[in-house]
């Protein structure tokens, strides 16, 4: 009977509680709100003041305590990574026939998101990284392609022939 008076107990504790926060939220979903603010326009600007600060009495003499000691800040100073050099590589796609190739894409391998066309006398201007050796894809319909390995991507325009 003393474990069925002592479940008994704390079923009755958990329905009193339920109860007490249905009614608390009940109660503050019910409650009107209302603007403690006047509307922005009519709002004043605040002037920011200085705390006054009062010294205890000491019979005459001024003490004053300490300044609280303030946390020491750690400052990082972090290093904005540089923007890849770039340079603009510019050349000529011409066809097996020496005929220049308007129309002809052209990108570096493996990042077809930054193709150029060539204008109508095949000519081309890519932004490329300053460093390091480039394979670029030319592809013109009816032609065909080709992949072409630059060395140096600033050292002077290009000229590709289609097929070679």
């Amino acid at each position: 009977m003393l474990s069925f008076t002592a479940s008994f107990a704390k079923l009755r504790f958990c329905a009193i509680v339920l109860l007490a926060g249905r009614l608390l939220i009940s109660s503050a979903a019910a409650a009107p709100t209302t603007d403690t603010h006047p509307p922005l326009a009519k709002r004043q600007p605040v002037a920011a003041t200085k705390p006054k600060t009062t010294l205890p009495a000491t019979g005459g003499k001024q003490t004053a305590s300490p300044a609280p000691a303030a946390a020491p800040v750690a400052s990082v100073l972090v290093a904005a990574p540089e923007a890849p050099q770039t340079v603009q590589l510019k050349g000529i796609v011409l066809a097996p026939n020496g005929q220049p190739c308007a129309g002809a894409s052209v990108y570096p391998a493996g990042a077809p998101r930054q193709l150029v066309v060539t204008d109508a006398q095949g000519a081309f201007t890519l932004p490329v990284p300053a460093s390091g050796p480039l394979s670029l894809r030319v592809e013109y319909f009816g032609e065909g392609s080709s992949r072409v390995e630059v060395l140096s991507p600033g050292s002077g325009p290009l000229r590709i022939t289609l097929g070679k």
